[in-house]
């Protein structure tokens, strides 16, 4: 998905908001801003919104003088999702259909992300996902080729988002046994993307083998992974994408095999799927 003039103002949004994370004094924040400003107006408007993100980023980390910006909201989300552990397993368990269940496990954990038009709160949005219907509902599909398959590629999104995904694969692994599964992490920090850091220090290591994927951008892109990214993506039987992020990068695939699990945040994604913000997407490659 290529950016589109919105993409820009949220892009510098971002810059903003980076800004104000980092509690950054007036001058500070002048100097991402301006160079944000300069940044932006450079990007060419084949990109995807991620790869653009991946140009903006380094240049507001420099002037910073921090490699990894969103360190500490990753760590307060990771404990912020820990919270609610024991009541998502609960809820799984009183389902009278798990999978699907888990898959809402996995998508409510999207709501936690720094990078997007729109913020959503995770208390609230917990409390209704196990009963909110879905705007393209393709669960069952997904669960009946899940069945099928030996191995899944689960491509992370956001820190403390993957703390949920970390319960689903838990699921996954009780119903289907045999399935290997790997979860893709982004190649170093960006905004608040799980990196393998983040993924060793919940265990997730434990339940699956978790893979730095070696990209750079937030949303997966296949010419920019490493070698053993690229070969596992390429074998896997099936592959899930969380997120956005994956959605912008990899919508335009001619992948039968890949399906994208994310909440709408932003109207150029509403737009492009044909649905509203705040709704909740299951699909397979080609919506």
């Amino acid at each position: 998905m290529q950016l589109k003039p919105d993409c820009l103002v949220c892009l510098f949004d971002q810059a903003l908001r980076v800004t104000k994370v980092l509690q950054c004094d007036e001058s500070c924040a002048n100097e991402v801003l301006d160079s944000a400003a300069r940044t932006i107006a450079s990007l060419p408007m084949s990109q995807t919104p991620p790869e653009a993100a991946a140009v903006l980023y380094p240049v507001i980390s420099n002037i910073l003088g921090k490699k990894d910006l969103y360190k500490e909201v990753k760590e307060r989300s990771i404990l912020q999702a820990f919270r609610y552990e024991d009541f998502v397993r609960q809820r799984i368990e009183a389902s009278g259909n798990p999978l699907d269940a888990a898959l809402r496990a996995s998508v409510v954990g999207n709501v936690i992300d720094f990078a997007t038009q729109v913020q959503f709160d995770l208390h609230q949005e917990i409390k209704k996902i196990f009963e909110t219907p879905f705007a393209i509902d393709q669960k069952r599909a997904f669960i009946d080729r899940l069945a099928q398959a030996k191995s899944l590629v689960v491509i992370g999104d956001n820190a403390g988002e993957h703390c949920f995904d970390k319960i689903t694969i838990e699921i996954f692994k009780t119903h289907f046994a045999d399935l290997e599964i790997y979860y893709f992490v982004r190649g170093r920090p960006i905004i608040n993307d799980v990196t393998l850091k983040e993924a060793k220090k919940i265990g997730l290591d434990e339940v699956c083998e978790v893979v730095d994927s070696g990209v750079d951008t937030p949303g997966f892109l296949l010419e920019r992974a490493n070698e053993q990214a690229r070969a596992l993506y390429e074998s896997a039987d099936l592959i899930l994408a969380k997120g956005m992020g994956n959605f912008e990068c990899m919508e335009s695939y001619q992948d039968s095999r890949l399906y994208f699990l994310f909440k709408v945040k932003c109207s150029v994604v509403a737009n492009r799927v044909g649905k509203n913000i705040g709704d909740l997407i299951c699909a397979q490659q080609g919506v």
